[in-house]
């Protein structure tokens, strides 16, 4: 995998809705550490400047995330030190937790050991450490900068948007359905109001967007839903996200959502697995599995139920695709 490529393709995709200066410096800092290991393998002292300039690209993350991900405007964020940015991240807790250890780790291990002390010389292995913990670092905490930015335009379509708003609601408050019912519907007239916008954006619309929508969606129906976005769980001494855990009238529900490429007709394999698992571990047993496919700018609903027995117990699973 080209991790620069994605990382690259992430950066277009955030440049859609932000302007800002520290994306293309992120870009070109990782471009040269790439650039001088290579040189590496004939003067090592080049292994040095794979460092510094891992070190600038993750500082240039991190002034990034602290204007999208802290509502902060560029002049707030040109005032602030590395440093104290760093702090405000950490005790704010604005890093999602598959982000805080690579943040923790980069800074520790690389970034305050090569700033401080100018008497270290670096081999071609600590040169690699360093490379791919900052790609690493960076590729999490631009997915995390998508999520926010598509969250933040839903918010900002929907608060004018007062008829999509009175429709979902409406769809919440029904008291002929149940749980599982209501959410599926709020799922099938997202698409119906989502549908048109994403198969417009084609492959600029990537899955983590698509997250930050329904999110912002589901949230603006008010507090009579109790939405959680990728809560943490441990699995044999694994942390896993799950994608939303959503409680609707006193039911949990886990849902997975998998967005697919246009290419694809069938659903990816893996999803209702990964569901099961997630449902097992936090004994909920209503799940759905939404394949947001966006073929086509009006999609047709297809609902399967499915019941799931293991170890004698029943996990009720509901399949949406559309």
């Amino acid at each position: 995998m080209d991790t620069l490529k994605e990382i690259e393709k992430q950066i277009d995709s955030i440049r859609v809705n932000d302007d800002s200066r520290y994306l293309d410096s992120i870009l070109i800092h990782i471009q040269r550490a790439e650039f001088y290991y290579i040189q590496g393998r004939t003067d090592t002292g080049f292994y040095n400047d794979v460092i510094y300039r891992s070190n600038q690209a993750y500082e240039g993350a991190l002034k990034e995330s602290y204007k999208v991900l802290a509502d902060k405007t560029e002049d707030e964020v040109l005032k602030k030190t590395p440093n104290d940015i760093e702090k405000y991240l950490e005790t704010e807790n604005v890093f999602k937790d598959r982000v805080v250890q690579l943040f923790k780790n980069y800074r520790s291990e690389w970034r305050n050991k090569s700033t401080h002390d100018h008497k270290l010389f670096f081999d071609q292995n600590e040169a690699f450490i360093a490379l791919t913990s900052v790609t690493s670092f960076v590729h999490l905490l631009l997915k995390q900068i998508q999520d926010k930015i598509s969250y933040k335009e839903q918010q900002k379509k929907l608060s004018v948007d007062r008829e999509s708003v009175e429709k979902i609601k409406l769809i919440r408050s029904s008291i002929t359905k149940n749980p599982i019912e209501k959410l599926t519907d709020l799922i099938i007239e997202f698409a119906k109001q989502k549908g048109e916008q994403i198969f417009n954006n084609g492959s600029n619309t990537k899955e983590v967007g698509v997250l930050g929508v329904f999110h912002a969606y589901i949230e603006s129906i008010g507090k009579v839903i109790n939405i959680q976005k990728e809560p943490k769980i441990n699995i044999h001494g694994i942390e896993f996200w799950p994608d939303f855990k959503i409680e609707i009238d006193d039911e949990i529900i886990v849902l997975e959502l998998t967005r697919h490429p246009k290419y694809l007709t069938k659903p990816i394999y893996g999803s209702l697995e990964r569901l099961l698992i997630y449902m097992q571990e936090l004994n909920i047993y209503k799940g759905v599995v939404y394949y947001a496919n966006f073929n086509e700018s009006n999609p047709k609903p297809e609902i399967v139920l499915k019941n799931q027995e293991v170890n004698g117990k029943t996990y009720q699973i509901t399949e949406i695709t559309t």
